[in-house]
């Protein structure tokens, strides 16, 4: 079994396309201390993988990635303290930017916010741009039970705006999960998604995309349901405008929610195939996909699977995973061609 392991790893080859990697994740010391002064060895029910900069750029050799954009994965920085969260955000997103100019060109940074505290998160915002130069910011879809969408939010969200800000979702565990079912499922086999997909749909009916339309979104594993739910809820808003409630004004937002799904990024990263991606493309356009691998949460083997995946699906011709694969993410990131 190990032998045929290895030999999958040492034989793939890819297809030739240079790949931008917009869905990978670093472990600095500072979060994994963190993870372990919580008692977390396993949170979410998924043991925290090894990482190191060196193992990540051998990954990324045998894919074929020339960059890879890094964010911290669940469950983030905010274990309920404040202060704690503040300190912590500023230890990962320093030490994520070191990694960035130690090995120049090859890592990207996703910076991390101590959400959901206005205040802390606009100085972090500001830090991170003007002082760290960090390419974007990594959002969970909660915080202790605050979902993006949340006009608590709302000041935080100017200021990304004001940047013109590329932010990645990750999912987070869901703020309640029902107790006795699938009690024995680690987190991410279905809440992930579950999370993803109600944090989205709380943006689009709050109003929060077209509030703040200089941000650009990007929504991890394909859209999660989305793609599913999408004819489901725009039916309902097309016949029953008022069973959205009065918190969400929908003639007067004038939501379409195809039009709002077409307006943000997602990357594929996860096991998209062979349904999941099929559904997205229905109502996403190409030039709105980018390639992810989840490094290290998936290992090096199930990144390989998945890219082999990629690389031979009928549903895209060559050209079109050039453009997920790397255009899509330079054109978000036009000085990565000067790296």
């Amino acid at each position: 079994m190990e032998d045929n392991v290895e030999n999958l790893i040492k034989n793939y080859k890819g297809n030739g396309i240079p790949k931008i990697d917009m869905h990978a994740h670093y472990l600095p010391q500072a979060y994994k201390d963190a993870l372990l002064n919580r008692g977390e060895k396993n949170p979410d029910g998924f043991p925290t993988p090894k990482w190191d900069p060196e193992m990540h750029l051998k990954t990324m050799e045998q894919l074929g990635i020339s960059r890879s954009m890094i964010s911290i994965s669940s469950p983030h920085i905010n274990f309920g303290d404040r202060n704690a969260a503040k300190i912590l955000a500023r230890k990962v997103n320093e030490d994520g930017a070191e990694l960035v100019k130690k090995y120049h060109g090859r890592f990207g940074l996703f910076a991390s916010l101590p959400l959901p505290n206005v205040e802390d998160s606009i100085e972090e915002i500001q830090y991170a741009k003007e002082i760290l130069h960090v390419d974007g910011f990594a959002l969970p879809t909660n915080t202790q039970g605050v979902y993006l969408g949340n006009p608590c939010l709302d000041t935080i969200f100017d200021e990304l705006n004001r940047h013109k800000a590329v932010v990645v979702l990750h999912p987070n565990k869901p703020n309640s999960v029902p107790e006795n079912v699938n009690e024995g499922l680690p987190i991410p086999m279905m809440e992930f998604f579950f999370d993803t997909t109600r944090t989205v749909i709380n943006m689009i009916l709050k109003g929060t995309l077209k509030k703040f339309p200089d941000i650009k979104f990007i929504i991890p594993h394909a859209g999660a349901f989305l793609p599913i739910l999408a004819d489901r809820i725009a039916s309902a808003i097309q016949v029953v405008p008022t069973s959205f409630g009065e918190n969400i004004k929908v003639e007067e937002n004038r939501i379409d929610i195809y039009d709002d799904f077409k307006k943000l990024y997602y990357d594929v990263a996860g096991v998209c195939l062979p349904r999941q991606l099929d559904a997205l493309l229905q109502i996403v356009d190409v030039d709105h996909l980018l390639y992810g691998s989840d490094y290290p949460y998936t290992p090096e083997i199930g990144c390989i699977t998945l890219a082999g995946a990629l690389d031979k699906t009928n549903l895209l011709n060559n050209e079109q995973r050039r453009t997920i694969y790397r255009d899509n993410a330079l054109k978000l990131f036009p000085h990565f061609k000067l790296g």
